[in-house]
């Protein structure tokens, strides 16, 4: 009998992504070699059961597939795992433009990492509905005395009046509370909560995309959720009800066969436009209850899906439209999340958005099961992981003052507490 894998714990050098979908719970464990190269050594999927549209609406159903999935992690990793960065999306994202303005009033009249913060802080004091809280601070531009185009940090330049635009993303108190406790239900605690959205964008857009303007399309299980960068920031973000699993339900309205057997034939033989079907082949469908075998054709298939997915497409548009910068978006939109895998959804997305698509597939990571992470299904998963790191980079370069008034570097240890703090409130 062969031995079951060893897990041990090591919770100080791994880092863990959970996406927490409607279809389907992601684990992705990695370990960082350094700040810029990342092995991922485990994988744990489960399906999602307790989810709609990407909000919880039965606890204990989410809690078992979260366990479920984790098992599975720690299972091909060999870890034990004790904390995740989890993600967050919906159609109950707010995205809200604000600005702040702070002054510095230290006397060499240099900025430093507290103002940064103190005015992040402050362009969080704004009026929000009463059932909703915020999630993140978004800075879009930073203007100091005067002078703005200013897109990086400003910390160690020299001015008197500091100013930000910002996006704030806000999010349901209930849907917020409700994932929370599913985690820390399943004796994880939360090291980060992201965007969703955000977080693939670090797995499937570089640099040079967010900056001279793209939107990411990431169609998930439940939800679509849009994000549009110019200038190297998020610009705008939003979330439509409207992905993959609807596609399954019209297939099993429309053939009268189960939600098994729909997203087997949408996976094996689905196309999002008519006009990319070669050959208009016959397909076998399996009955419910073990009936007759029923038989229908490829084209009919899609037409079936090509009709949900066009649903998602000009809705997407109209919230690219939203962002005021749809016709500033030189590298066009990028599509990622099982959604997009279906044949034909490249095609169909350039024909109704009338711009350049592609397909985005996680990179940025150096060692461990990256052949097994490189699709759309894995972006958020990939991207929490991506996102923890640069957020330890910074708490490690960032500086805070002890009760004695004694100026000392963030520990990561800081940022855990503050996230932990952050949910107590809640």
């Amino acid at each position: 009998m062969s031995k079951a894998k060893k897990i041990v714990s090591t919770e100080n050098d791994v880092i863990v992504g959970l996406d927490v979908g409607t279809t389907k719970i992601c684990v992705i464990v990695a370990r960082p070699k350094d700040s810029n190269n990342v092995d991922i050594i485990g994988i744990g999927k489960a399906p999602s059961d307790g989810l709609h549209r990407g909000i919880v609406v039965n606890p204990s159903k989410t809690i078992e597939s979260i366990k479920a999935a984790i098992a599975d992690a720690e299972l091909n990793s060999g870890v034990k795992i004790k904390s995740a960065s989890v993600g967050i999306a919906g159609h109950h994202i707010r995205c809200i433009q604000s600005s702040s303005i702070i002054g510095i009033n230290n006397t060499d009249r240099v900025i430093q990492e507290e103002d940064l913060q103190r005015l992040l802080d402050q362009a969080k004091q704004i009026r929000i509905p009463s059932d909703t809280r915020i999630i993140d601070v978004v800075p879009q531009e930073y203007i100091i005395d005067g002078k703005d185009g200013i897109y990086e940090s400003p910390v160690g330049m020299f001015g008197i009046r500091l100013e930000a635009k910002v996006n704030i993303i806000s999010g349901l108190v209930s849907s917020i509370d409700d994932l929370t406790k599913c985690v820390l239900s399943c004796d994880v605690d939360l090291d980060d909560i992201v965007l969703e959205p955000i977080a693939s964008s670090y797995s499937v857009l570089d640099e040079t995309e967010k900056k001279v303007g793209v939107a990411m399309l990431d169609i998930g299980g439940g939800t679509t959720d849009i994000a549009v960068f110019k200038k190297g920031v998020l610009k705008y973000t939003a979330g439509i009800g409207i992905a993959g699993s609807l596609v399954t339900n019209d297939i099993v309205e429309a053939l009268g066969i189960s939600d098994k057997e729909a997203e087997r034939i949408k996976r094996e033989f689905g196309y999002a436009s008519v006009s990319e079907i070669l050959n208009d082949d016959e397909i076998i469908v399996e009955s419910i209850k073990g009936k007759i075998p029923k038989k229908t054709r490829k084209s009919i298939l899609a037409r079936i899906i090509q009709a949900r997915m066009q649903d998602i497409f000009e809705l997407s548009a109209i919230e690219i439209k939203n962002s005021q910068i749809h016709n500033e978006l030189h590298a066009g939109v990028v599509i990622t999340g099982g959604g997009s895998l279906i044949r034909g959804t490249k095609e169909l997305a350039e024909e109704i958005l009338g711009t350049e698509v592609n397909l985005g597939i996680p990179t940025g990571l150096s060692g461990g099961l990256i052949k097994e992470v490189e699709s759309p299904i894995f972006a958020t998963g990939v991207g929490l992981i991506l996102h923890r790191i640069k957020t330890m980079n910074e708490a490690n370069h960032m500086t805070v003052y002890d009760k004695n008034n004694t100026k000392r570097k963030l520990t990561p240890k800081d940022f855990i507490m503050k996230i932990k703090r952050w949910f107590d409130e809640l």
